[in-house]
C-alpha cells in the first residue's frame, strides 16, 4: 500500500460481533480503503503509519485503552488533526462528553448513535476524509514553503559570499594609495575589473528574475549567429587572457541566420563561453565551434577543465545548482548563469545540453537555435560600433544626488575635455539646464525635490528639444525605459553609468550650435 493510500485509509476498531466486517464492506464499496484493527493498541500502531479517519465502537475503549489512544494522538505532528468517529449506544451528550472529553481536546470527534444507518456512516466518513485531505494539502504547502525558505537562505548566503569577494578586492585596492593619495594603474584596473564583475552578477540576477516572472521583452531580428559569437568572444577575451586559457573559435563557412534578440543571443553565448573559461585551469583550452545541424544552428563549447560529476550533470541548469557543488565552488559564482541561459534559450525556442566524462575530464555545452526559414531578408548588422568621437568638447549638466557619483562623473568628463556643471537636486538641475543650455544632461531619476521625470517635463516646457536628456536609473526594465521616454528623455542608461556609454552618446550628437 502506498503512503497516499495509507493516509486515506479508515482504521476500524469494533471488537464485538460483525460490526467491523460490515462497516469495512460498505465503506470500501464507497471508495474508502479500510483496515480492521483487533484493538486500540493496533490502531495506535497503524495511526503512526498513516490514517485518514478512525472509527471506534464504544466498547473498544477499555479502562486502559483511552490513555494509550490519547498518547498516540499526542505523538501526531502539529498539523495533524485526525478525525475520529465513535459509534455510541449512549444517547446522552453529557455522558459522551464526560467519557471522551480527553479526545475532544486532541482531535475532532464525531458521535454517531446506534443503531447506525449505513448511509449516515458513509457520509460521516466521507466528510471526515475530506477534512483530513485538506490537512495533507496544508502539510504539503507548509513543506513547500519551508523548502522555499531554505532555498532563500541558501541563496542569500551565496549572494553575500559572491558580493563580498569583489567588494573586498575593491576596498583593499582603494587602500593601496601612495603618500600623495594616488592609485597606480594596476590597482585602478583591479577596481574597474571587480566593479564590472559586480555589475554582471547583479544584471544576471535581475535578468533571471525578469525571465522567470515573464517580464522580459525580446527585440527580435534576423542576424547571422556568427555576429553574436564574435561579440561574445570580444567580451571574454580579457578574462581568458587573465586566466591563461586559450580560446579557439571556429566559425561556420556559411551564414547561419537566426531570429533572436541580438543582445540576448550575445548574453547567452558570453555566459556559456565565460563559464567554460572559469572552470578551465591555467594552460587549458576552450574550443568554440559554430556549425549547422539540419534546421538548427549549433554552438559547441568544449573545454578540458574541471568537468562535471555524473550525479550532478542533470541539475547544473537549475537555479543555484552551483551551491550543490554541481561543478565546484572554488571558482565562485551564484549558480544562476546557466539557469539564465536555459531560460533565455527557451524564450527563443532553443535548448542547451551538457556532457562530461566526469570530474577532471572537461565538459561540452551545446547551444541550439532554430535557423530562420522565412522569406529572405537582409541580415542585420548586430553590433555596429558608434563612430569615433570627433574630439569636440561638449557642454554637459550632471544632476545626481549621490555626491561620490556626481563628483566622479564631473571629474572624468572634464578630463575628457568637456565643460561640466554638476548639481545635487531636481530644482537646481532644471535651473542649470535652462541657464546653460547644455548639449547633454545626465539626469538621475531618484532625485530629491523633483524626480527625474518631472525634471524632464519642466525642461521640455522651458527649452523644448534643444538639449539631449539622458535618464540615469537603477531601474532598467523595459517599462522603466518606456516611462523615461514618455517623460521626455531621449536616452536611458541603467546604473552603474559607464563613461564609455556616455561617450558613445556624445559621439552621436550633432555639432554644437554656434554661440553656445
Amino acid at each position: 500500500m502506498s503512503d497516499e493510500d495509507r493516509s486515506r485509509r479508515v482504521l476500524i476498531v469494533a471488537p464485538v460481533g460483525r460490526d467491523a466486517e460490515l462497516m469495512c464492506t460498505h465503506l470500501e464499496a464507497a471508495g474508502m480503503p479500510c483496515h480492521v484493527c483487533a484493538d486500540v493498541d493496533e490502531a495506535c500502531l497503524e495511526l503512526a503509519r498513516g490514517a485518514g479517519v478512525l472509527i471506534f465502537t464504544e466498547e473498544a475503549f477499555t479502562s486502559d485503552a483511552s490513555p494509550r489512544l490519547a498518547h498516540a494522538l499526542d505523538q501526531q505532528p502539529a498539523w495533524s488533526d485526525v478525525p475520529m468517529i465513535i459509534l455510541s449506544a449512549v444517547p446522552s451528550t453529557e455522558t459522551k462528553s464526560r467519557s471522551f472529553g480527553a479526545f475532544g481536546r486532541r482531535t475532532n470527534v464525531t458521535f454517531v448513535d446506534r443503531p447506525v444507518r449505513i448511509q449516515s456512516l458513509v457520509s460521516a466518513a466521507q466528510t471526515a476524509l475530506r477534512a483530513r485531505e485538506r490537512q495533507y494539502q496544508i502539510r504539503e504547502l507548509m513543506d513547500k514553503l519551508e523548502d522555499r525558505v531554505h532555498e532563500r537562505d541558501r541563496f542569500l548566503a551565496i549572494l553575500g559570499h559572491e558580493l563580498r569577494n569583489p567588494l573586498g578586492a575593491i576596498l583593499l585596492a582603494s587602500q593601496m594609495r601612495d603618500e600623495d593619495g594616488r592609485l597606480d594603474g594596476e590597482h585602478a584596473e583591479l577596481i574597474e575589473r571587480q566593479s564590472r564583475h559586480l555589475t554582471r552578477l547583479v544584471n544576471d540576477l535581475l535578468d533571471l528574475s525578469r525571465v522567470v516572472s515573464g517580464k522580459i521583452v525580446l527585440k527580435r531580428q534576423v542576424i547571422d549567429l556568427a555576429d553574436a559569437l564574435r561579440q561574445s568572444f570580444e567580451t571574454v577575451t580579457e578574462s581568458a587572457s587573465r586566466q591563461s586559457v586559450t580560446v579557439e573559435v571556429r566559425y561556420s563557412i556559411e551564414p547561419l541566420p537566426v531570429y533572436v534578440d541580438p543582445l540576448r543571443a550575445a548574453q547567452i553565448l558570453t555566459n556559456v563561453i565565460g563559464n567554460a573559461i572559469k572552470y578551465t585551469p591555467g594552460g587549458g583550452h576552450v574550443i568554440v565551434a559554430l556549425e549547422r545541424d539540419g534546421d538548427q544552428a549549433l554552438v559547441r563549447v568544449a573545454d578540458d577543465g574541471v568537468g562535471i560529476a555524473a550525479d550532478r550533470i542533470g541539475t547544473i541548469f537549475e537555479l543555484f545548482a552551483q551551491a550543490e557543488n554541481a561543478i565546484g565552488r572554488a571558482q565562485g559564482g551564484m549558480g544562476i548563469g546557466l539557469a539564465l541561459v536555459r531560460n533565455l534559450l527557451q524564450l527563443h525556442d532553443g535548448t542547451i545540453t551538457a556532457e562530461s566524462d566526469g570530474l577532471g575530464k572537461g565538459s561540452e555545452f551545446v547551444v541550439r537555435l532554430p535557423i530562420f526559414d522565412g522569406e529572405h531578408v537582409p541580415l542585420a548588422k548586430t553590433f555596429e560600433r558608434a563612430p569615433a568621437h570627433d574630439g569636440e568638447p561638449r557642454r554637459i549638466v550632471v544632476i545626481e544626488d549621490n555626491v561620490d557619483v556626481r563628483e566622479l562623473l564631473r571629474l572624468k568628463l572634464r578630463r575628457l575635455g568637456h565643460e561640466v556643471d554638476a548639481v545635487a537636486d531636481g530644482l537646481a538641475g532644471v535651473q542649470a539646464i535652462v541657464d546653460h543650455r547644455p548639449d547633454l544632461a545626465l539626469v538621475d531619476i531618484g532625485l530629491p525635490g523633483l524626480d527625474g521625470y518631472e525634471v524632464a517635463a519642466r525642461v521640455r516646457r522651458s527649452v523644448g528639444n534643444d538639449v539631449v536628456l539622458v535618464a540615469v536609473s537603477g531601474f532598467g526594465q523595459p517599462e522603466d525605459k518606456r516611462k523615461a521616454m514618455d517623460a521626455g528623455f531621449d536616452e536611458h542608461i541603467t546604473k552603474p553609468a559607464d563613461v564609455s556609454d556616455i561617450e558613445s552618446l556624445l559621439s552621436r550628437l550633432p555639432p554644437r550650435r554656434e554661440g553656445m
